[in-house]
């Protein structure tokens, strides 16, 4: 029963990244149906980044402050440049679009930061035991995190006005224009805010899990099924979708072999695709994830 505890917390922290991860992908998609195979590479950017500050002497804090905007803007200019200039963008386009400017960031990272994985300083907070269960300190940090800035995009796109108007440009495109929302505007948010929760996720998440500039790869491979649980339209059901994946994926390694874990994500994307394309979520996205 202990080993069953320790795994499915672990799994918990490990699948709170995953979330993240995934409510940047539908984050875009929710706005304008665009698939952004980038968004794991936000993550390991982020990661590498405050590696590099903090060990150039900055405070944790403030490398953090520093990460976070610096991979906001990347994501922003990344839309502006790859994305923006298209004029009839679909899923397909913005898959093939997207898959070259993830293999273009693997090279900048490789190139600036070495093929070796490298790991960032716990944050502040002691490693502790409850009923037999060893719970560390940053897995804690990430739960917390994970949950209040997911709490915080759901609140954003479900309750607030101007949230909803950035869904309504996927929604219906034409009305949105007719009541002055622009697309492109809503489109540079949404990436805005990918950009947000990628690097907050790599930022947390690197302490345990380490970063390299092949560490988006998985990272984004999860946070993308995670995400297809909730058809790429739901908030919700995608963060929960990510808990459940890390649940399992450690679930494997733990009672089975560790070389299974990583074929967790790709039976769970097969069967979302053949048993229920559109997601688990109640309401359809009206595309074919």
């Amino acid at each position: 029963m202990i080993d069953f505890l320790q795994l499915t917390f672990s799994g918990l922290a490990q699948g709170a990244v995953y979330g993240l991860v995934a409510l940047g992908f539908v984050a875009v998609f929710a706005v304008r149906e665009i698939v952004n195979l980038a968004q794991g590479e936000y993550s390991s950017l982020a990661g590498l980044a405050a590696i590099t500050a903090v060990a150039s002497g900055l405070p944790l804090l403030v490398a953090i402050l520093l990460v976070v905007p610096f991979v906001v803007i990347v994501s922003v200019v990344i839309e502006r440049i790859a994305i923006a200039p298209v004029k009839k963008m679909t899923p397909l386009v913005s898959i093939i679009l997207t898959l070259g400017v993830s293999t273009a960031m693997k090279a900048i990272m490789l190139l600036v930061w070495g093929p070796e994985g490298q790991s960032l300083e716990p944050f502040p907070g002691h490693n502790f035991v409850v009923g037999g269960v060893s719970i560390r300190s940053q897995e804690l940090w990430i739960l917390g995190i994970s949950a209040l800035l997911g709490y915080a995009v759901v609140w954003f796109y479900e309750h607030t006005l101007y949230g909803k108007a950035l869904r309504a440009c996927a929604e219906q495109p034409i009305a949105a224009r007719l009541v002055g929302i622009s697309p492109k505007k809503a489109t540079m948010i949404a990436f805005a805010i990918a950009g947000l929760v990628g690097a907050v996720a790599g930022v947390i998440g690197t302490p345990i899990y380490f970063a390299s500039w092949e560490s988006g790869l998985a990272l984004g491979l999860k946070g993308f099924v995670a995400a297809t649980l909730g058809g790429l339209v739901s908030f919700r059901v995608a963060f929960l979708g990510g808990l459940f994946l890390g649940v399992l994926e450690n679930w494997v390694a733990g009672y089975l072999d560790s070389g299974y874990r990583d074929a967790v994500a790709f039976v769970v994307l097969v069967l979302v695709l053949v048993v229920r394309p559109q997601g688990l979520a109640l309401r359809g996205s009206g595309v074919r994830v």
